[in-house]
């Protein structure tokens, strides 16, 4: 393997790991009660897989790897409809049938379903007209 390959997987790589932290020292650390100091870590490891994506001397990602995020979105945008069709409905009908009751932490989750994919609805008739 070339030098050059080397580098860009090792700067592909730690693009990634700095993203994934990004996202999980938010979480981790609002769930500890320190949401400032979450957003701080979430600025500073996004800030800097940017920084490396942006000072890579080559092309880091390709449209190889657009098809690749397109595919795993797809993948991801229908996992959750699917699961979300499933899931709500069913709820709703044992709170119906009094089984159980509906958790207050939930509402914000199911509100924002509709949001998503009515987002995307929005974006599949754009996407679709700049065809």
């Amino acid at each position: 393997m070339s030098t050059t390959a080397a580098s860009e997987r090792s700067y592909r790589r730690a693009h990634g790991v700095l993203s994934g932290l990004s996202g999980l020292a938010l979480g981790v650390l609002i769930a500890l009660g320190r949401p400032l100091l979450g957003v701080a870590g979430f600025v500073a490891f996004l800030g800097a897989a940017g920084y490396l994506r942006v000072s890579y001397a080559g092309t880091l990602f390709d449209e190889r790897d657009e098809r690749t995020h397109e595919r795993a979105a797809g993948w991801t945008i229908a996992l959750f409809g699917w699961a979300s069709a499933v899931f709500f409905p069913t709820l709703t009908a044992l709170v119906a049938l009094g089984y159980t009751t509906w958790p207050t932490w939930l509402t914000p989750i199911a509100l924002t379903v509709p949001v998503v994919y009515g987002a995307y609805g929005v974006l599949l008739l754009v996407a679709r007209r700049r065809v």
